[in-house]
C-alpha cells in the first residue's frame, strides 16, 4: 500500500488495480456494427435476394357463345373497306366531273369506295350488277342513270344501312352538289334509283 502525507497526517492510498490477464478482444469495424444493427431492426434485410415469380398465365378469352354479338352485324372484310373508304373521303368537295382528292362527283367518289376504275353512272354496269331492294347490303350501291332522270344529270349513292325497319330511310355516303361536299346522311329511299352490287363482292361477301 503506498502512503503519502497530507496535512501530517499518513493516508495510504488503494493500490491499482491489475490489469487484466483476458485477452483483448476483436472489435467489430463500424461497417459490421452497422450491419448488425440493422439486422436487428429489419430482419428481413439480409435475407437472401430471390428471383421474382412469373407472373400468372392470363386468363382464357370467354367463349364465343357468351358473347352477344350478330354475325348480321358485323360487315365481312371487303364490305367493311369499302365503307372504311368511304369514311375517308367525308368532306371532299363536290366538283363535276372531278377525280382526285381536291374534287369528286358522285360516280368517282363510288368508283374510289368500290376501289374500281372511273365509272359513271352511264357505265356502272360494266363492274356491277342490278340486284333488289330486299337484297341491299352495305358497299352496294344506289344508281340512278342520266337516261332514268328527269334532269339528265344521274346520279349514284353508296348504300350504308336502313335507317328503319321499313325500309323507306336509308343511311347513305355519297358525293352531292346539293351539300357541296361528300356526306354520310339519312335519306327517304327513292324508287328510281336501281340498286346494283359490284361483282367483285358478289364472289367472296355478297
Amino acid at each position: 500500500m503506498r502512503q503519502s502525507i497530507v496535512d501530517g497526517a499518513i493516508r495510504a492510498e488503494p493500490a491499482l488495480r491489475a490489469r487484466r490477464a483476458s485477452p483483448p478482444r476483436i472489435v467489430a469495424s463500424f461497417r459490421d456494427q452497422l450491419g448488425q444493427a440493422v439486422t436487428r431492426t429489419n430482419p428481413s434485410a439480409r435475407k437472401p435476394v430471390t428471383a421474382p415469380r412469373p407472373a400468372p398465365a392470363p386468363a382464357a378469352p370467354p367463349a364465343l357463345g357468351s358473347v352477344a354479338i350478330s354475325i348480321a352485324d358485323v360487315p365481312p372484310p371487303a364490305r367493311a373497306e369499302i365503307l372504311t373508304r368511304a369514311e375517308a373521303l367525308l368532306g371532299v368537295p363536290y366538283v363535276w366531273g372531278g377525280d382526285s382528292t381536291r374534287g369528286l362527283d358522285c360516280s368517282s367518289f363510288l368508283s374510289r369506295t368500290w376501289n374500281v376504275p372511273r365509272q359513271t353512272t352511264d357505265t356502272l354496269a360494266r363492274v356491277a350488277d342490278p340486284i333488289t331492294k330486299d337484297q341491299l347490303r352495305p358497299g352496294d350501291a344506289l344508281n340512278l342513270p342520266t337516261w332514268r332522270d328527269p334532269e339528265r344529270y344521274g346520279h349514284v349513292r353508296l348504300f350504308d344501312r336502313w335507317a328503319n325497319p321499313e325500309k323507306t330511310r336509308v343511311w347513305v355516303y355519297e358525293e352531292t352538289a346539293d351539300t357541296g361536299m361528300a356526306v354520310h346522311r339519312v335519306i327517304d329511299y327513292d324508287a328510281r334509283y336501281q340498286p346494283m352490287r359490284a361483282r367483285h363482292l358478289a364472289a367472296g361477301s355478297a
